[in-house]
């Protein structure tokens, strides 16, 4: 295999594989989820004869198989969760600095922040509640 093909093909599964980690862990398990769906995407791939495709996604499953338990993703769940909360919160101290100063417009673009954060806190809360507690 020529080294640009293997670069590629390493790169491609190694960002499969973060773009798999950071997906929710909901499902059968957490990383039992993510390995079904690797495997299901190598399935697809061995189908149409991508090779290169294949040999990144093994690598991704062998780094799925290496590092991930289900601890660890209700852990970066929870700390999701946190880091959530602090946003919502500082949000909400820039909302209310912006009442005092009684601009409209400030206020308005503080409630958005504000509406924006509580939106990523609910989605993160989600994710957590729909994972598999060890």
């Amino acid at each position: 295999m020529k080294p640009q093909y293997l670069t590629a093909t390493l790169l491609t599964g190694l960002m499969y594989f973060l773009m798999v980690s950071g997906a929710t862990a909901a499902g059968p398990g957490g990383c039992e989820y993510k390995r079904q769906q690797v495997e299901r995407q190598i399935d697809y791939a061995r189908a149409h004869n991508n090779t290169h495709r294949v040999a990144g996604l093994q690598e991704a499953l062998r780094e799925i198989n290496v590092n991930c338990t289900d601890n660890g993703l209700l852990e970066k769940k929870k700390n999701r969760v946190a880091e959530k909360q602090r946003k919502v919160t500082e949000r909400l101290q820039e909302l209310e600095q912006a009442r005092e100063t009684g601009e409209r417009k400030k206020i308005a673009k503080k409630q958005k922040r504000l509406d924006e954060a509580l939106a990523e806190l609910n989605e993160a809360r989600s994710e957590l509640s729909g994972s598999v507690t060890p």
